[in-house]
């Protein structure tokens, strides 16, 4: 007789309830991210003038405390990407442009920006549901 996993008692059981998507409440949320960027942009950059030393220090520090704070809305099935650009106010234009290839109806984005005399902002926080 062949060997049988299933008598033997060696298949792990199956998850129940497995999600292939969120529920309505646990779905990415976009507006209290955008107020999270505002309030740490408007935080960390209001009064500064712009030099490459302290933009370095600023981009870090906003990333972390976004991302933290990302963290306490609990949103347990997603992973999250802060990106933080900042740049020197020259009078230049500048474009940021990002593609991502992913779930439209479970992944999601919010983005903000900051500008002054002297310097502009942008932070992007992505989320991605796992499966």
């Amino acid at each position: 007789m062949p060997f049988n996993e299933t008598q033997a008692g060696n298949i792990p059981p199956s998850p129940a309830g497995y999600q292939m998507r969120p529920e309505l409440s646990e779905t990415f949320k976009s507006e209290k991210i955008r107020e999270i960027i505002n309030n740490v942009l408007t935080e960390t950059l209001t009064g500064q003038t712009y030099s490459a030393a302290d933009a370095s220090r600023w981009t870090k520090s906003m990333a972390d405390e976004i991302s933290l704070q990302v963290k306490d809305l609990e949103m347990h099935h997603y992973k999250h990407v802060v990106q933080v650009w900042i740049g020197q106010q020259l009078g230049a234009g500048c474009k940021c442009v990002a593609r991502c290839r992913w779930d439209t109806e479970c992944d999601n984005y919010a983005t903000a920006e900051f500008k002054n005399s002297t310097m502009f902002c942008l932070v992007t926080v992505y989320g991605l549901y796992l499966y």
